[in-house]
């Protein structure tokens, strides 16, 4: 799976105000990438789920789910850990399917910087 998000470097709106890079929004420094994991809840599924936490990928993790069979991840990544992310989780759990890939946006820092 090939993933490509533009890389937007430094903040549009202080660099040139009349760009229009700077009307956009803010900027995206981050990315959450939502994945699900259908399995029975078995001990060979607490074990996946406890390789997972102790994986590189555990400190990405920034909510787990359960829905029935379902375990709903998101993981909080900046854009250039991207590609690690969905290698190594496929390496721990070859079952997960990559639902997206969004950006987050921190809306508080614009706030800051008009004050």
């Amino acid at each position: 799976m090939n993933l490509v998000l533009e890389r937007i470097e430094g903040d549009a709106a202080t660099e040139n105000p009349r760009s229009p890079r700077a009307l956009s929004g803010p900027i995206v420094s981050r990315v959450q990438l939502s994945a699900v994991v259908r399995s029975e809840q078995d001990e060979a599924a607490r074990d996946r789920i406890r390789r997972l936490f102790h994986s590189p990928l555990g400190v990405y993790v920034s909510q787990a789910l359960r829905d029935h069979d379902d375990l709903r991840l998101t993981f909080d990544v900046a854009p250039e850990d991207l590609d690690f992310t969905v290698r190594t989780l496929h390496q721990v759990l070859p079952e997960a399917v990559v639902e997206g890939v969004r950006p987050r946006f921190f809306t508080h820092r614009g706030r800051q910087a008009q004050a």
